[in-house]
């Protein structure tokens, strides 16, 4: 082999695996930081790691393989612009799927939604009452209704999203019994394939039905699982990758 492409092929390997650290570290903080268990999936996550993923671990290490010779005038200039190329895609991509991640998930009507970080309104977040609140992640709240008729009024007339108005965040064991009588029925799911059978066998194994209340949690692409709460505190337990919309039998 010559010696220019074995040299070559040195540093294309070391860059491959220094990119590859670097990218296995940013996968472990989206999976089970930033959008932990079904979550990812749910919020379609994918979709903005498949140009993120090639740009940093492929084309980094391949662009070294071509521009690397050894003894080459300006060759450290050509490493720093390839490794600030990959550094400017890393700190965008993730600073956009940062601002993709739940940042609260919120009970409304007869289901839970998913809220953004770019999209929680942090400035009008009504913090105090959440000061003896166990502090999670993501944060479960409750959003108010329309307390009054006038109110409900304007709501409808101008086409509020009041799950999306952080100062009508309370904590859901505020509402208990609201909450409750929205929850949906274990036995009253009937997988359509393998997997979902599967995957509500496995949770019935955990949970009986009088151990768990579920709910619709709907995410920002309208997709939608199920989130598991504890029935007397409204704890989350976690998530069930079932679809209610198709699965879930109301009437017998």
């Amino acid at each position: 082999m010559d010696k220019v492409w074995r040299f070559k092929l040195i540093a294309f390997s070391i860059h491959l695996l220094f990119s590859a650290l670097i990218i296995g570290s940013f996968m472990f903080l989206v999976t089970q930081i930033w959008f932990p268990d079904l979550l990812f999936d749910l919020e379609n996550v994918w979709q903005g790691l498949q140009i993120l993923i090639p740009v940093d671990a492929i084309l980094g290490p391949v662009l070294t393989l071509i521009l690397f010779v050894p003894g080459k005038k300006g060759l450290i200039g050509d490493l720093i612009i390839i490794a600030t190329i990959q550094i400017l895609a890393l700190v965008y991509g993730g600073m956009t799927i940062y601002g993709q991640r739940p940042e609260v998930i919120v009970f409304a009507g007869d289901r839970f939604e998913i809220i953004p970080s770019s999209k929680f309104d942090r400035e009008n977040f009504a913090a105090q009452y959440f000061e003896e609140e166990e502090s999670t992640f993501p944060l479960l709240v409750y959003a108010l209704p329309a307390q009054t008729p006038e109110e409900s009024n304007t709501f409808v007339l101008n086409n509020v999203q009041y799950q999306k108005m952080a100062d009508r965040y309370r904590p859901l064991a505020d509402h208990k019994d609201l909450i409750r009588k929205k929850a949906l029925a274990l036995s009253k799911f009937e997988p359509s394939n393998e997997a979902s059978l599967k995957e509500l066998s496995n949770f019935k194994e955990k949970f009986t039905e009088n151990e768990v209340l579920l709910f619709v949690l709907e995410g920002t692409t309208h997709q939608a699982k199920l989130i598991a709460l504890h029935p007397q505190t409204l704890q989350k337990l976690g998530y069930l990758n079932l679809d209610p919309w198709t699965e879930y039998k109301a009437t017998d």
